[in-house]
């Protein structure tokens, strides 16, 4: 990797405008030209990588947004900041519907994301082990191979019983594939080191499932963020299918926004026993259960790299005071609605607890560094 070092040597630009990106919620930049860098996302701002299999855009990098600096290399078209504050990023398949012949319309009530339903071409979740090998000291990694492009990969892992493979789980099932894919037994790089024994021959096959059904549901743009209004709730956009010849199918929106706020009148369980003179707030993300009948985990999950809020307020007089008087250190990012849990400095009454309804949506702008490296 090129680097820079040496006293009094800093690192140029070299060539690119500026090293400073500011991004409004719901934009994007491409990271170019091709080369390493050094990245700091900002707070909202993630790093993401474009899968060429499905067609959407992937967050890679460090545990949450501002984690740290992260090195990439970009081929200069696609690695790209996305700054998805209040936009809707992805969906959970709730009910998968039935009697689909082709790929229903799908639309968000609010932000204009833009998504693509696949039907069909799911991997079952019953795999053959046709031949169970011998000699395994580790499970081999199971390998399945990827669907045409616009589908959903499958993925999953197995275990050994007696140095034999046992059985194959299904992870992700899968969408759009065109026919079984083949599974492919790789051994792990450990096999065959300090002693251990080397396995060989173990295979499986697989069929298809979900004919007729939605298997994975894809977010390809996610759109403008969603307004929001200061006091007020601000609601998950609600997605709508038509066409396709079928009925029932229906998903949930996952977001990609923040807490700007409380809801007013907002608080619950009471306000008795409170002393002390500053109170704080954060709220744990609680995620939409996705439908069990097809199991595709890798894009209904982890499109979202969350991180809890911060809020504080002062106490007056053993008041904790209106929505409006809170101060968001950092609005937190989140898939869902969070309830806040308020915690006070000190208490007079033992287990007095606060909760409050959040205000969601998302912050104006937001600061990445790069540096070509």
């Amino acid at each position: 990797m090129p680097l820079f070092s040496g006293t009094g040597l800093t690192p140029s630009l070299k060539g690119v405008v500026t090293n400073v990106i500011a991004l409004k919620a719901g934009q994007v930049e491409i990271i170019q030209p091709a080369g390493w860098y050094m990245v700091s996302p900002g707070l909202y701002t993630g790093i993401q990588q474009y899968d060429p299999i499905t067609g959407i855009w992937r967050s890679i990098g460090g545990s949450g947004n501002q984690a740290g600096v992260e090195y990439i290399y970009s081929d200069g078209v696609n690695y790209r900041l996305a700054n998805q504050n209040g936009c809707v990023v992805g969906a959970v398949l709730t009910n998968v519907g039935s009697g689909y012949t082709s790929a229903p319309t799908v639309t968000a009530s609010a932000g204009g994301a833009i998504f693509k339903a696949i039907v069909g071409g799911a991997v079952s979740q019953t795999v053959t082990v046709t031949n169970a090998g011998a000699n395994y000291t580790y499970a081999p990694i199971v390998q399945i191979s990827a669907p045409p492009a616009g589908g959903v990969q499958a993925t999953g892992f197995c275990t050994l019983s007696g140095g034999a493979v046992a059985s194959v789980t299904i992870v992700d099932q899968g969408a759009g594939y065109a026919s079984a894919p083949t599974i492919t037994f790789v051994n792990d790089p450990r096999e065959g080191l300090n002693g251990t024994t080397v396995g060989y021959n173990a295979a499986a096959t697989t069929t298809l499932t979900g004919s007729g059904t939605i298997t994975a549901l894809l977010c390809l743009d996610h759109g403008t963020p969603i307004a929001y209004t200061a006091g007020s709730a601000t609601s998950i956009p609600t997605l709508s299918f038509s066409g396709g010849g079928g009925s029932s199918a229906a998903a949930t929106a996952i977001m990609n926004w923040s807490v700007v706020g409380l809801q007013s009148a907002s608080y619950a369980n009471g306000t008795s026993g409170i002393t002390g003179a500053q109170a704080w707030a954060t709220g744990i993300d609680q995620p939409t259960s996705a439908n069990s009948t097809v199991l595709n985990v890798a894009v209904q999950a982890g499109l979202v790299k969350t991180r809890q809020c911060s809020l504080s307020a002062a106490i007056s007089a053993g008041t904790l005071p209106a929505y409006s008087a809170w101060v968001v250190r950092d609005g937190g990012i989140y898939t869902g609605t969070p309830l806040l849990i308020i915690g006070m400095d000190q208490v007079t009454t033992p287990g007095a607890q606060v909760a409050a309804l959040a205000t969601m949506g998302y912050f104006a702008s937001d600061t990445s560094y790069l540096t070509q490296l």
